[in-house]
């Protein structure tokens, strides 16, 4: 069977079925679980549906903020405590877009004093409640389904920040990829925050492991340390580990 014959019905099934699971596949197609990744990669990058652990989904599938915030909240919540270690009295940072980064600023001590700039509108709502923290929320275009901040205003201020490290929201990474996100205009604002930080800093659920967007942030080699819900030994973060990034 040719590929685009491949792709056609995996296509033909994702309309019918709303998801694709990756073992099913391989049996109706009799291929190997190699082939259906490259076949659910390249689907991706041509923005005709979103990997995810096991398979794939229509992008219409893909949740709003409001969704988002409440899927996998405990696994969330345990990976942000573990983040929350590298926060310091005084530091500087910047902290993007993300369910996940929410709980971390759900979790600040409430006493700590931080300077903290942000994309993300839940994000600086919650800063308020905070006394010693002195929160900016930066300026530009509203991102409805992320509840944040994007355009040339965002960047020409992130332009004039230097700080000690960030916590960046990712819809995907992969190992030889790196980090990708399915908006371009989201992607570029992810590129300004990255050269305005010292150390960069991302919570990752294990599902967004192995997974790949249209739109490239950076590569690995960008990102400093990798906070997940798995136990360090687990056989998915070793290929991360061989590419330099520190796991917590």
């Amino acid at each position: 069977m040719l590929k685009v014959e491949r792709q056609s019905i995996i296509l033909d099934e994702l309309r019918f079925h709303k998801k694709v699971i990756s073992s099913e596949l391989c049996e109706i197609l009799q291929v190997s679980e190699d082939t259906i990744r490259r076949d659910l990669n390249e689907l991706e990058s041509k923005g005709q549906l979103k990997k995810v652990h096991g398979g794939a989904i229509t992008l219409s599938f893909i949740p709003s903020f409001k969704k988002r915030e409440v899927q996998e909240i405990q696994t969330k919540h345990t990976i942000a405590k573990k983040a929350l270690n590298l926060i310091k009295e005084d530091h500087v940072i910047i902290i993007d877009g993300g369910t996940s980064n929410l709980q971390l600023v759900n979790l600040l001590p409430h006493e700590m004093k931080l300077t903290i700039f942000t994309n993300s509108i839940p994000v600086a709502s919650k800063l308020c409640e905070y006394p010693n923290v002195d929160g900016v929320l930066l300026g530009g275009n509203i991102l409805r389904k992320g509840h944040s901040i994007i355009g040339y205003q965002a960047l020409e201020y992130l332009e004039e920040i230097h700080a000690d490290l960030c916590f960046m929201g990712i819809t995907s990474i992969d190992p030889n990829f790196g980090l990708s996100e399915a908006n371009r205009k989201e992607t570029i604002i992810k590129k300004a925050i990255i050269n305005a930080s010292n150390k960069v800093v991302s919570m990752v659920i294990s599902s967004k492991l192995n997974t790949r967007q249209p739109f490239k942030v950076c590569d690995l080699s960008s990102l400093d340390i990798m906070v997940t819900d798995l136990e360090l030994d687990d056989d998915q973060l070793k290929p991360f580990k061989e590419k330099g990034v520190d796991i917590l």
